[in-house]
């Protein structure tokens, strides 16, 4: 019977060995795609495997003698005996030591390193360590999963395998291939090596048994292309990179590499670039990394062109960099370019999965919602979710929170520049009109109840003006309650300044938007608004927003960044102050509150705006509240709701009576509270406010306790519950607290002794 032969070599060397000095070549069955005049065996990788040279004709047979003739096609792989016959011709061989070099200037990834190295070196049980490093292209997973098989090497002293495997090029590895390096480095000959893929993999399972070799696989592509290449049982472990995390490989441990913290990034610029240079002008330093995004391969570019152009200020080179438009075509020198690193990674997506990665890149915000990708996109939520799962699966995106993505910051910049230059303006433009309504419709459903009220007692021509805000309030979000509303603004604040600015800058109509935005509270008594003030008036609503509904912090931060946004404009300028002075009050700070008052008051007399002077004014007198002089807020407030009486601003005057009623109490009069109370709850079922009817009711009831009414505390504390439940908002009175401790319930009558 003729054997099965796997390559030119051996047709020879079975020919010309003793006994078959007779059979010709051409009698000799080859493998399958080999031809008696191929060269050598071609992977399905494309990169030709090296073949044996062949015996001059005449020479001896290179088989020793005794050597067991190869076996029959029809037999079992290996030819001859188990495993460990399998590795007889091995065990002379020098220990395979592929490891490419580990960088002389490897910075930073200490904490990395180290899980890495014992994830590798811990045995548990039989498994085989398998330990993964998953992130971006340009992250440095090449260079630390290196820099640990480096450190961890001694612990494998029979050998380190290393495959690059092009997971992100066109022509990833096939695994035959690199079963077949792999093989003849732990010593295989040729004549050993099966065809089959599946063989392959048993006969490398085979040579790793009992040994103790790290096998690096290094850009794969998918499980399906590791999983042949894994060892079979404990000794060995593998350390594998690649963009995306191998959800079907059953792992050791896995890392999701995050770029670089500034001082890693620094400490780079400076061994690359010279620490001089670097620590001469830390600024600069600190934009050229930040530039960088803090990617790896970015900052290596930026040091390495600081280091060829010794006479080149780190100052010029971030000048360089700050333009966004120019900042990928500078990050590049020599063959080194971060746009092709990511062109790789975009090469792969479908056509689908292209296009939402360019029109996500699209909104400036540091985040977004599943939400807000299926408005930039056009499709319903749950398409768009798969979309966006299937870009974080690529190495595109990131999942930072549930439903909520991020681009790194390159990577988006990269993709922006695409949908730019490939979906056009006008596509561009629609999408991100499609993201501002979905926003739009989120501010519609936090202020619609408070928009109403604006129209009741706003004059006619404002009503007017507000017509077409008024008629879109059906097509708000719906909020379930007070805590949704505050989560909705605090994650989508800065989201929201975002689309507006990214409207505006894409062409946007500033008019349309005015007439669009006339819902939010703070522009619902103008009948025009300037642009420029658009963002920032949105940001003042939602945090006078967070202040009503008991979530003081957050109006702090809103309401400081609204005031940074706000210029020219006094009038709204001094209304941010007097919230911020609400705030601060509610937060316990009545000192910062007093500051604000009185920064808005300063501002508000000049601009006539008695809005603003009367806000002011509240402010301060919920500031004395809160700093223990009640004596002082009742003045305040007195002045507050004079200068709304005398106006003609009814709504704004009963703002002051809620807070008018604590100080009643902490001056030890609750009949006088109990009488405001009552005339307050009245004015505002008139009006229709819920939220303040039942806030009144509230504080009311501690008054009626104090008086010993139990039974009448007992129904304003029911007709509270009623309206507040309606309103959609909490029942946690800011000022409850001022209050608390003084209640005094009349205890049941324990009857006759």
């Amino acid at each position: 019977m003729l054997p099965y032969v796997t390559d030119v070599a051996d047709m020879q060397n079975y020919c010309l060995s003793e006994g078959n000095e007779g059979i010709a070549m051409s009698d000799v069955p080859p493998a399958k795609g080999l031809s008696a005049d191929s060269p050598s065996e071609t992977p399905s990788s494309g990169t030709p495997e090296p073949a044996s040279s062949p015996q001059p004709a005449g020479t001896p047979s290179p088989v020793p003698a005794g050597t067991p003739s190869p076996q029959p096609v029809s037999g079992d792989w290996p030819p001859s005996g188990d495993a460990k016959g399998a590795r007889a011709g091995a065990g002379a061989a020098l220990p395979p030591a592929q490891l490419p070099a580990d960088l002389p200037d490897f910075t930073g990834r200490d904490d990395e390193t180290a899980r890495l190295a014992a994830a590798l070196t811990t045995r548990n049980g039989s498994a085989v360590p398998v330990v993964t490093v998953a992130g971006l292209g340009g992250i440095g997973k090449t260079a630390l999963a290196l820099h640990v098989a480096h450190t961890v090497r001694d612990a494998f002293p029979d050998g380190q395998l290393y495959a690059e495997l092009h997971g992100t090029g066109p022509a990833p590895a096939a695994p035959a291939g690199v079963l077949a390096e792999f093989l003849r480095a732990l010593g295989a000959p040729d004549r050993e090596i099966p065809p089959e893929p599946d063989r392959r993999a048993a006969l490398l399972r085979s040579h790793l048994a009992g040994r103790r070799v790290l096998v690096v696989l290094d850009d794969a592509r998918d499980a399906a292309q590791i999983a042949p290449l894994l060892p079979g049982e404990t000794g060995s472990a593998v350390l594998v990179t690649g963009r995306t995390r191998l959800a079907e490989l059953p792992v050791a441990a896995h890392l999701d590499l995050a770029p670089f913290t500034p001082e890693a990034a620094t400490a780079l610029l400076e061994r690359v670039a010279g620490p001089e240079r670097i620590t001469a002008d830390p600024d600069a330093a600190l934009r050229l990394v930040h530039a960088s995004g803090l990617l790896p391969l970015a900052v290596r570019i930026v040091a390495s062109r600081l280091a060829a152009r010794p006479r080149m200020r780190p100052a010029v080179l971030a000048g360089r960099l700050a333009d966004e438009r120019r900042r990928l075509g500078e990050l590049r020198i020599g063959d080194e370019a971060v746009e092709s690193c990511f062109a790789l990674g975009y090469a792969q997506l479908g056509i689908e999965e292209a296009r939402a990665f360019r029109l996500l890149a699209l909104h400036e915000g540091p985040d977004f919602s599943v939400e807000a990708a299926a408005a930039l996109l056009d499709l319903d939520v749950l398409d768009a979710e798969d979309l966006c799962e299937s870009l974080v699966d690529s190495g595109l995106l990131e999942c930072r929170a549930p439903g909520r993505y991020v681009y790194h910051s390159l990577l988006r910049l990269y993709a922006r520049g695409l949908a730019e230059s490939g979906d056009g303006p006008v596509s561009c433009a629609r999408a991100l009109e499609r993201l501002l309504e979905h926003f739009l419709a989120g501010i519609r459903g936090l202020f619609r109840q408070t928009f109403a009220l604006y129209q009741v007692y706003s004059e006619p021509e404002v009503v007017a003006a507000h017509s077409a805000a008024a008629d879109a309030l059906h097509t708000g979000l719906h909020f379930a309650d007070a805590a949704e509303m505050i989560a909705w603004m605090r994650a989508e604040n800065r989201n929201v300044m975002a689309a507006i600015h990214g409207y505006l800058a894409g062409g946007g109509s500033p008019g349309r938007l005015v007439g669009r935005l006339f819902v939010v509270p703070s522009l619902a008594d103008r009948t025009t608004v300037p642009a420029e003030l658009l963002p920032a008036g949105v940001l003042f609503a939602m945090g006078a927003g967070a202040r009503v509904m008991g979530a003081a912090d957050e109006a702090i931060c809103l309401l400081t960044d609204a005031l940074d946004g706000l210029t020219g404009d006094d009038a709204f300028i001094s209304r941010a102050h007097g919230q911020l002075s609400l705030a601060y009050a509610e937060t316990g700070m009545p000192e910062e509150a007093r500051r604000h008052g009185l920064a808005g008051l300063a501002l508000a007399g000049p601009a006539a705006d008695a809005n603003a002077e009367g806000l002011c004014w509240l402010g301060l007198g919920v500031a004395s509240l809160y700093a223990g002089d009640p004596r002082r807020a009742l003045d305040e407030l007195e002045t507050a709701g004079e200068i709304f009486r005398t106006r003609g601003m009814p709504l704004r005057e009963a703002w002051c009576l809620p807070r008018t009623i604590v100080a009643h109490m902490q001056l030890g009069q609750p009949a006088e509270a109990v009488e405001v109370g009552t005339r307050a709850a009245e004015l505002f079922g008139r009006i229709g406010d819920d939220y303040l009817r039942g806030r009144v009711l509230a504080l009311t009831a501690v008054a009626l306790d104090e008086l010993d009414r139990p039974d009448e505390a007992a129904e304003a504390r029911a007709a509270a519950e009623t309206p507040w439940r309606k309103s959609g908002l909490s029942l946690n009175v800011p000022d409850q607290k001022l209050v608390e401790g003084r209640t005094r319930r009349r205890s049941p009558d324990p009857g006759p002794a």
